[in-house]
């Protein structure tokens, strides 16, 4: 009888353990997912935890520095070690390693802030950021994720699918709005995509930070399927001599070069059409 129930027991806490190891995993989902910090309640209510159950998660988690705590608002975001995950699979990935010299180039060379994003869990995620030495600085840190609608390289990855993934990817309506220009309806944006296809970049004129203008194209695998969406940008204000037009033949070169280096055909770079 001992045995049987020592035996119950062994399996009760590897079930406990399993759950718990899933309910921290769906604590870090959540605030991977979300760009601002969340208090304990908060994160309790969505994810339908008891907020004692979500206070010892979080507080393990931050023992970790998987998750950090805002001195301030005392609500939590995701830590350094969460971000740092994939820092060895992120040296390796051919995609990163292939799109890191373009960035640099333009970042050193043309004086331009350059990023490069991906789709994943239909959230638009920033997984490289090249300041230039220029006065502005636009923070956009690896693991950030940021608004298909208002972003040239948002908009360049909306382009590449077609108006129900492109839906799909939006959202619901309103969307955000994070300046005067922001566009806020979907038809809008979608409108807006047509462009894009035919002239083979995307641009946001201070739709996501005023003042800025951005300017992105998508990047291609050896199969021609857009992996990544490849962006710069840069104040006019203070770098009057930059245009949209020079911004664009630099970004679609440098999302071809990427892309060449990925193995794409030929007859699916950006400037060869």
């Amino acid at each position: 009888m001992r045995k049987t129930e020592r035996h119950i027991r062994d399996i009760g806490a590897k079930v406990t353990k399993s759950a718990s190891l899933e309910k921290g995993l769906l604590v870090l989902n959540l605030l991977d997912g979300t760009e601002q910090p969340l208090g304990i309640r908060e994160i309790a209510r969505r994810l339908s935890m008891a907020p004692a159950v979500t206070q010892r998660m979080v507080s393990t988690l931050s023992e970790y520095n998987y998750v950090t705590q805002d001195p301030d608002s005392r609500k939590y975001k995701l830590g350094y070690r969460a971000l740092s995950l994939g820092s060895n699979m992120l040296s390796d990935d051919a995609l990163v390693s292939s799109a890191m010299p373009e960035l640099r180039r333009l970042a050193d060379l043309r004086n331009l802030n350059c990023y490069l994003g991906v789709v994943q869990r239909n959230s638009l995620v920033y997984v490289l950021a090249v300041q230039s030495s220029g006065p502005v600085a636009i923070r956009s840190a690896p693991g950030t994720v940021s608004h298909f609608h208002s972003t040239a390289m948002g908009k360049a990855l909306l382009a590449a699918t077609d108006e129900e993934t492109a839906r799909a990817l939006l959202g619901s309506e309103p969307l955000a709005v994070l300046t005067s220009r922001t566009m806020t309806e979907i038809d809008a944006v979608l409108d807006d995509l047509g462009t894009v296809r035919r002239t083979g970049f995307a641009t946001s004129i201070e739709e996501n930070l005023p003042g800025i203008h951005g300017v992105g194209a998508v990047v291609r695998d050896a199969s021609g399927k857009a992996v990544a969406g490849l962006s710069v940008a840069y104040s006019p204000q203070i770098s009057p001599q930059q245009t949209i037009e020079a911004a664009a033949r630099l970004v679609t070169e440098a999302a071809d070069n990427v892309s060449r280096r990925l193995g794409c055909p030929l007859d699916r770079l950006i400037n060869a059409v």
